[in-house]
């Protein structure tokens, strides 16, 4: 034994340590605990506060184009983008009706739905459709113009059957339906000789215009002119009445084309003769007429041939006349003689 071991005390063992002693188990857990939690609220601050970064613009679709030697990628807007982009420009559209609307203190505007249901409801002299078929509105339908227009406008005065008219543009309605052609044919032929005559009373300084109608209206549209007013001089008269001579009658009836068709052309008289008291003119087609009559300064004779020894007392003709200036007067057919040397009927 070396003098160091003898100062050992007794019972020891060499190089023998001093214990440790162990941690409690829930001092370890509290730690756990608290080191997740401390992580857990770390990631979270985190979180909330975000990267300080302005976020990406939004993408939408993407289409993708394939080349020979590359691919082309169009980017489609965002949805909201678009929304964005169409309520900026409905915007700028409201702001500019608004800026072109008349001032409040101007007049109302003008009807354009009651327009075009005038013109869709007056018929094209000369068209191949129905009486329903829009008359153009063309300067050959206004006082002097045309080559074959109006003279020097002088008022005159003619008459049809004993029924006067004056003024310096004259247009005649006739009736050509079938039932003219009954008693023989005779009342289309004195309608024709009273045209002629009536023709025959004016010149170079009036103007005139023939509508024969039956289920449509036809006006005189002589070769190298258009269905307008025609002068009154003599070259002009003889080819009307040639035409007048030649037109033959039948079909049904349709009065309200044929008056509209006349009242488009501004004539100062209307001689308006039919033999057809079915179909009748409505109120409505009555006052529509008196309407435009008025706009037109035109004056609306009325003629009427029938059967019977006098007039009716509801006709619709004797209506058609008064309420737009004009004379009416009804013929009995039976007296019409085959030569057209007849007696005239009542006169109002």
């Amino acid at each position: 034994m070396s003098p160091a071991d003898s100062t050992m005390p007794a019972g020891s063992l060499p190089f023998e340590s001093t214990p440790r002693r162990a941690v409690p188990a829930w001092v370890m857990s509290v730690v756990l605990h608290v080191i997740l939690m401390t992580s857990a609220g770390l990631m979270l601050a985190a979180r909330e506060r975000g990267t300080e970064q302005a976020p990406d613009r939004p993408v939408g679709i993407a289409i993708v184009q394939a080349m020979p030697d590359r691919n082309e990628y169009k980017i489609q807007p965002d949805l909201q983008e678009r929304e964005a982009v169409e309520g900026e420009a409905n915007d700028s559209a409201v702001a500019a009706m608004a800026a072109a609307a008349p001032p409040a203190g101007l007049n109302a505007p003008l009807d354009l739905q009651g327009v075009l249901a005038e013109l869709s409801a007056t018929p094209m002299p000369g068209s191949t459709g129905t009486t329903g078929d829009a008359m153009q509105a063309s300067d050959s339908t206004r006082p002097g113009t045309g080559p074959l227009g109006d003279g020097g406008s002088k008022p005159t005065t003619t008459m049809v059957f004993g029924v006067s008219g004056t003024g310096s543009r004259f247009v005649y309605v006739f009736d050509r339906s079938d039932s003219m052609n009954g008693h023989g044919g005779r009342p289309l032929q004195a309608a024709k000789i009273e045209l002629i005559k009536s023709l025959r009373s004016l010149t170079e300084q009036q103007s005139f215009q023939i509508v024969f109608y039956n289920n449509r209206a036809q006006p005189f549209v002589p070769a190298g002119s258009t269905a307008q007013m025609l002068t009154g001089g003599e070259a002009m008269r003889f080819r009307a009445e040639q035409y007048v001579r030649n037109m033959t009658a039948f079909g049904g009836t349709e009065h309200e084309g044929a008056i509209k068709m006349a009242l488009r052309m501004h004539p100062d008289v209307i001689f308006f003769l039919t033999d057809a008291r079915i179909p009748r003119l409505t109120g409505r087609q009555l006052r529509e007429i008196r309407a435009r009559a008025e706009r037109a300064g035109t004056t609306i004779h009325a003629i009427e041939f029938g059967a019977d020894g006098v007039s009716p007392a509801d006709s619709f003709l004797r209506q058609l006349a008064t309420d737009n200036g004009g004379q009416y007067r009804y013929l009995d057919v039976r007296e019409f003689q085959a030569d057209g040397d007849w007696d005239a009927g009542d006169e109002e």
